[in-house]
């Protein structure tokens, strides 16, 4: 009985972890697909970064986006926001946190998760 139950235990957490990585990686493919897309409703040149306050990578990677505002253009995006939110499904966001490079009026690099400043400013600069 025991052990039917530890193997139980184990295929669902087997489950719930081969489902985190598909998911993780069908949001970094879709996001990857935002590459070219145009953005009109922002500045030419920017940063936006989709977060949401619960998001504890985001809560991380706070500091990071502090400083490169310093440096360049950075418009922050709240996803738990009705407006954030709105933005985020025009767009496709599916994740936080999200860095769009917006270059030109489109969209230049896409990241997802923690980034380093100098990865996101590297992208901008180039």
């Amino acid at each position: 009985m025991l052990e039917d139950i530890l193997k139980l235990f184990f295929a669902t957490v087997l489950a719930v972890v081969v489902f985190m990585f598909v998911l993780q990686g069908f949001v970094r493919w879709k996001t990857s697909k935002l590459k070219g897309k145009e953005i009109p409703f922002f500045e030419r040149n920017v940063i936006l970064y989709f977060f949401s306050p619960q998001c504890g990578i985001c809560i991380k990677m706070n500091p990071v986006i502090e400083e490169l505002s310093k440096e360049v253009r950075v418009r922050k995006i709240d996803v738990s926001s009705e407006e954030g939110l709105n933005v985020a499904k025009k767009l496709g966001i599916l994740g936080t946190p999200t860095v769009l490079v917006v270059k030109e009026g489109r969209v230049k690099k896409a990241f997802v998760g923690f980034q380093s400043k100098e990865a996101i400013l590297k992208e901008f600069q180039s």
